[in-house]
């Protein structure tokens, strides 16, 4: 485990609208406002589509990482993650969901979005992480997966 106070800075609302790329649109938001790396507090809405790490049947070995995604039309739902930026300046927009499927008596799927298309709207809010620095790098037992990591962080 790690732990670090954060300095917060601004709080950005953003606006999806319908036909958003939801990733694309929120590192856009980042880079419009200037902000390097963000918690994303409030996110839910309508979503056309959204590509889930997942799958339609169970994995050969749950500790490995998930190597197939699923695609769902038509939900609405909420999550919540972080933005950081990558060591060669990319934003790296990282959001795990919950959603429902409108017409399948709200089916539920979670899990790290690939992907995704705004419906309706979809209604966010930016909470800019002045500091400590945030980054993502493999950890031992991610099974090479790149976590979130806290530079200087405080160890239990």
């Amino acid at each position: 485990m790690q732990t670090a106070e954060i300095q917060t800075g601004r709080r950005v609302v953003v606006v999806l609208e319908p036909g958003d790329e939801i990733l694309t649109s929120l590192a856009d938001a980042c880079r419009r406002h200037g902000i390097a790396q963000a918690a994303i507090s409030t996110f839910s809405g309508a979503f056309r589509t959204v590509r889930l790490i997942a799958a339609e049947t169970p994995a050969a070995d749950p500790e490995a990482p998930m190597p197939t995604a699923v695609d769902v039309p038509y939900t609405e739902g909420l999550g919540s993650g972080t933005i950081t930026t990558a060591s060669d300046g990319a934003l790296v927009v990282h959001v795990h969901v919950a959603v429902g499927v409108k017409d399948d008596a709200a089916r539920a799927y979670a899990g790290h979005l690939l992907s995704g298309e705004t419906h309706y709207v979809v209604e966010v809010v930016l909470d800019e992480i002045l500091a400590p620095v945030l980054e993502r790098r493999p950890h031992p037992g991610s099974a090479g997966l790149p976590i979130l990591q806290i530079a200087a962080a405080t160890a239990p």
